[in-house]
């Protein structure tokens, strides 16, 4: 991954993200189960100047910062503002929910000490919206409790002046967004509470000098649920499955039963059977809805062999820049998430991974919620206590994982998958930059070939390799290793979009530096296609140019996306 052009706090935070693990202390302190409580760390969403920092006096050991540059005030909410953050959370409709928020003033300043908060179906208690995203009516959140009062270290706070502030509400129950956007700069916040009962007149600590960190928790709104249970799970084609949705009811019962078989058939019986013809994996949904009109949905993922108890897997490649910085400027996994639930992997390789930040668990916990199945992950940083790592997210189960360390402070993640009942040993990987720096990736791609030979075959590799075909560094990976993408372009299997056409160097950012490879000695794999999306919206003016032709939309990453589709004999 090149550097670019400064940007303030930006590339800052990412020329320090590799520094050292943080030590915490304290025991933490536990709200009523139906509190929320969140860390403002963990956002998926971060836009501008706002940035996870590391904080040993914060819940978690870390703080969302947003850094003094002498801003002057902001006097009336954006509808769109640059410099925000956005996390989720349930809730339920008609109730009062009283909001805190623990934050921390640069310097003890009443100069840095507030924000503006606004959610996504707030209303107030005459059911009229009120704070709304994308609108410029928002709660003010100040530090200091009132004119002349004193400000010192972490401290609880609310949407009131001079006394408690009014509660919020929210239009239907389930998942909410809160957006938090700057106001004055020069703030640092570790927890959001939104509390129904334990605070809705008492905040959880006190106004300055507080120590209390509170466990975070989403609670668990009673609501209509359903799962999808098969048998059997796989087999090899034509394949007849039983299907049966297991659903959790508060009220009422369901009217109304929708499956998808993932193969184009459908059906409305409440326990159906269904027929696989074909192979391939398939991912079978439903969706319910009760006599009272709540909806619920569900997926699942089934394996249909083909005569030969040959398996699908589709691998994808991912450098999210950085914890997921789009070329926007703006931090979204949710985006990459949703991208990576439209490409339909098996496995996937993402690199510039921020373990320090929460992005596996979230990352993995995204991917769920838009796919309805469960995922698997494992993580490895940099080195040794870099909040910066690579991450392996598969479908399939992971039997075991590894990492290793190669030399100038670059990982490589390991698992062994279970694809199907048949074992694949998975490689996740990240080369150093700058582009003069060969001799540092030849001494990589020697110990990647050595490590990846201590497993047995399939043996896949993916990564971001910093080198285009050609290179020194990718030779010596191509002595053990054939390129995916090479394959399926051979074959005129491999597609992209129209203004980045398939070839040998088909961009990632002026050149194709992501690689997708698989060993020489992998007699049981065979490559069927390969594709790059067009991952750009080109409504949207890309912030960060990467200086390609192509550089015409925003893209959730300074990288093209690519997948690579394997057959597992």
């Amino acid at each position: 991954m090149p550097s670019l052009p400064k940007r303030g706090l930006s590339v800052y935070f990412r020329n320090m993200a590799c520094i050292a693990g943080i030590i915490t202390s304290g025991i933490l302190a536990h709200a009523n189960t139906s509190d929320v409580v969140l860390y403002a760390s963990k956002a998926p969403v971060k836009s501008g100047t706002w940035a996870v920092v590391v904080d040993s006096t914060a819940a978690g050991g870390y703080a969302i910062g947003n850094p003094n540059l002498g801003a002057a005030k902001i006097s009336t909410p954006l509808a769109t503002p640059k410099n925000y953050f956005q996390l989720s959370f349930p809730a339920y409709s008609g109730k009062a929910y009283h909001f805190w928020i623990r934050a921390r003033s640069l310097n003890n300043a009443t100069s840095n000490d507030s924000v503006y908060v606004q959610f996504s179906d707030s209303v107030n208690s005459s059911k009229t919206a009120v704070y709304r995203i994308g609108t410029t009516s928002a709660a003010p959140v100040i530090l200091q409790s009132c004119s002349g009062a004193t400000i010192q270290g972490w401290g609880w706070t609310d949407n009131g002046w001079c006394g408690l502030g009014s509660p919020i509400y929210f239009q239907t129950t389930g998942t909410h967004t809160i957006r938090v956007q700057t106001r004055e700069d020069g703030l640092s916040i570790d927890q959001i509470v939104l509390s129904p009962q334990t605070y809705l007149s008492t905040a959880p600590g006190k106004t300055v000098n507080d120590t209390i960190k509170l466990a975070a928790n989403l609670p668990a709104l009673s609501s209509t649920n359903v799962s999808i249970t098969t048998n059997p799970t796989s087999g090899s084609a034509p394949l007849s499955v039983n299907f049966t949705a297991n659903v959790t009811l508060t009220s009422g019962s369901v009217s109304a039963y929708s499956w998808n078989f993932g193969d184009g058939q459908t059906s409305t019986a409440a326990s159906p059977s269904h027929t696989y013809s074909t192979s391939g994996n398939f991912s079978p949904t439903l969706k319910i809805t009760t006599s009272g009109g709540a909806t619920a949905n569900a997926s699942t993922l089934l394996s249909v062999s083909g005569s030969s108890s040959s398996v699908k897997l589709r691998v994808m490649e991912a450098n999210i820049f950085y914890g997921g910085r789009g070329t926007d400027n703006i931090i979204n996994l949710a985006r990459d998430a949703a991208w990576i639930a439209k490409m339909n992997p098996d496995v996937v390789s993402l690199v510039e991974v921020l373990g320090g930040s929460n992005d596996p668990q979230t990352l993995t916990s995204l991917v769920k919620q838009k796919t309805g199945i469960s995922w698997y992950y494992t993580y490895a940083p940099k080195y040794p206590g870099c909040p910066e790592g690579v991450m392996i997210l598969s479908k399939w189960p992971i039997v075991s994982s590894s990492q290793y360390f190669m030399k100038y402070q670059m990982p490589i993640a390991q698992a062994t998958l279970s694809v199907g009942g048949k074992r694949v040993n998975f490689f996740s990987t990240h080369f150093q930059w700058p582009a003069s720096a060969s001799s540092e990736r030849q001494a990589e791609a020697n110990q990647l070939v050595s490590f990846a030979s201590k497993f047995a075959e399939p043996r896949i590799i993916a990564g971001d390799f910093n080198a285009q075909d050609g290179t020194p560094e990718i030779n010596i990976v191509e002595q053990k290793f054939l390129s995916g993408w090479n394959i399926a372009l051979s074959h005129k299997t491999a597609v992209a979009y129209s203004d980045n056409p398939p070839d040998q160097y088909t961009r990632t950012r002026k050149s194709r530096i992501d690689h997708v490879f698989y060993s020489k000695g992998a007699t049981n794999l065979s490559v069927t296609a390969g594709k790059v999306p067009d991952t750009r919206n080109l409504a949207i003016a890309p912030v960060i140019k990467i200086g390609t032709s192509d550089d015409k939309g925003v893209r959730p990453s300074d990288h093209n996306f690519m997948t690579v589709d394997f057959t597992v004999y």
